[in-house]
């Protein structure tokens, strides 16, 4: 009998560690909502999948233990994540027209990965029109050389950090452009103006910093800020695609497709980094404007890289 209201508190206790322990983990998916305020509050955005399964966990505990509060605030931010991941799968309806179709794929390729013939054998695979390629230095440069016996029209940027950019398309890559000043960038960007079955559209290949610093993370936005501003002075429709170092749900993918008349995929929640960990994220993106249409996105195979590429169906839309 003396040891029962001891054994009585310790569960007590434990209850409130594990009630403790839940509610300050659903903090982040409420501090993602604060970053346009300061870039560290910004990294919380990213991981609304993580912060959904806690929340199905936090909600089954308050549940099956009957804690109110839990149940409360677990249901409360459960529901905020899957709207926020619902969000982007919003895509376009339109039809499309008969004779365009090109599929696009982009793919960071990480500089130290030395797996060269298993992401050529992918290139190979998806039958890619168009190719466009992060990362690359001189030594993936040599690597990706099979590819002009298929893509014949190619350029490249060959940097010896992690921001070379390289394309390899079947189709003519006119008005070739290295963007960096007008990106309010660094790095570079490539564009290319593109005309197939008759109409033309401008591919924008980019590759931001990642936000891993105050001074990085200040580049990204600024680059993306660009890039909105800059689409708005463009009159052919646009793609942009790329490893843009920020999820569907961050400050600075709002601000770029906040009236700038573009739009994700609609399956843009998948994640395409670190597929393999608990911290899978989204931010390999394709976003297109009016008169483009993403009718198919699917996510490579691990092929060495720390990315997945992104496999994009595009159309003409009517």
């Amino acid at each position: 009998m003396p040891q029962s209201p001891a054994f009585i508190s310790r569960s007590v206790r434990l209850e409130g560690m594990i009630d403790v322990i839940f509610l300050l983990s659903l903090v982040g998916s409420w501090l993602g909502l604060l970053g346009r305020w300061h870039w560290v509050l910004d990294l919380f955005s990213h991981f609304r999948w993580q912060y959904l399964l806690v929340c199905i966990l936090a909600v089954a505990w308050a549940f099956w233990r009957k804690r109110t509060l839990v149940k409360l605030a677990g249901l409360t931010t459960l529901m905020l994540n899957a709207w926020l991941i619902g969000q982007p799968n919003s895509g376009r309806v339109s039809t499309p027209v008969a004779d365009f179709k090109l599929r696009v794929v982009s793919l960071n390729v990480l500089t130290s990965n030395d797996d060269h013939d298993a992401v050529i054998d992918f290139l190979n695979a998806t039958h890619a029109d168009v190719i466009f390629i992060m990362e690359v230095d001189d030594v993936w440069i040599s690597a990706l050389r099979p590819l002009l016996n298929t893509h014949p029209h190619q350029w490249q940027n060959v940097r010896q950090d992690n921001f070379g950019l390289a394309m390899y398309s079947r189709v003519p890559l006119q008005e070739i452009t290295l963007l960096t000043d007008e990106l309010k960038s660094s790095v570079p960007s490539l564009q290319v103006l593109i005309k197939h079955a008759g109409r033309g559209f401008r591919l924008l290949g980019t590759h931001p910093l990642p936000p891993i610093s105050s001074l990085y993370a200040t580049s990204r936005d600024q680059q993306l800020s660009a890039i909105h501003d800059w689409v708005s002075t463009i009159q052919e429709p646009m793609l942009v695609i790329g490893d843009l170092n920020a999820s569907p749900w961050s400050h600075a993918m709002s601000s770029l497709t906040r009236s700038s008349g573009l739009h994700l995929a609609a399956n843009a929640w998948q994640p395409t980094w670190r597929l393999n960990s608990p911290f899978a994220i989204p931010i390999d993106h394709a976003l297109t404007t009016k008169s483009l249409l993403i009718t198919e996105r699917q996510i490579g195979p691990d092929v060495g890289s720390d990315h997945r590429a992104q496999i994009i169906d595009l159309v003409w839309a009517q």
